[in-house]
């Protein structure tokens, strides 16, 4: 599995070396949080986590860029507003955490095929395709799959 979300995040543009040490994370904090790797959900779980650690590397490396850019212009005289931070509030952070286990349960309760579909295509960003050769269904079956987990998922936030 570690080696799947390093192929994915150098996918995503990530350089070796960082993608090693944010799939290093992404464990940590799955193992952090009481997640068990026999779990029907773990793979897709700790693809999200991967995604979003690096995510929020790119948002630090942006603000720490912006922030020497100030630096280097002289702006700090306009006090500390003018390094605001975009980091999200802590009752967000909760939200975002409530969704993703939200998420992860309607996941799990997908029926297998349609779970296995979705977590290709979204997870390990297969095209229809491979989905179907690997599935052995139509390129139309997938998308009926993709399209239901899709419903599911959408239908979890609208309670």
């Amino acid at each position: 599995m570690r080696r799947d979300i390093i192929a994915y995040l150098q996918r995503k543009g990530e350089a070796t070396g960082d993608a090693e040490d944010v799939v290093q994370e992404a464990f940590v904090r799955f193992h952090r949080a009481g997640h068990d790797l026999t779990a029907p959900d773990a793979r897709p779980l700790l693809f999200v986590i991967a995604r979003n650690i690096r995510n929020d590397r790119w948002k630090a490396a942006g603000r720490d860029s912006r922030r020497h850019i100030a630096e280097d212009i002289h702006d700090l005289d306009a006090g500390p507003r003018a390094l605001a931070s975009e980091e999200r509030r802590a009752d967000e952070r909760l939200i975002g955490r409530q969704n993703l286990a939200a998420a992860a349960a309607v996941i799990r309760a997908l029926p297998p095929r349609t779970r296995e579909a979705f977590l290709l295509n979204r997870f390990e960003s297969q095209t229809y395709r491979q989905i179907a050769q690997k599935l052995g269904v139509s390129v139309s079956m997938v998308e009926k799959y993709i399209a239901e987990a899709l419903r599911q998922l959408k239908k979890s936030t609208e309670d």
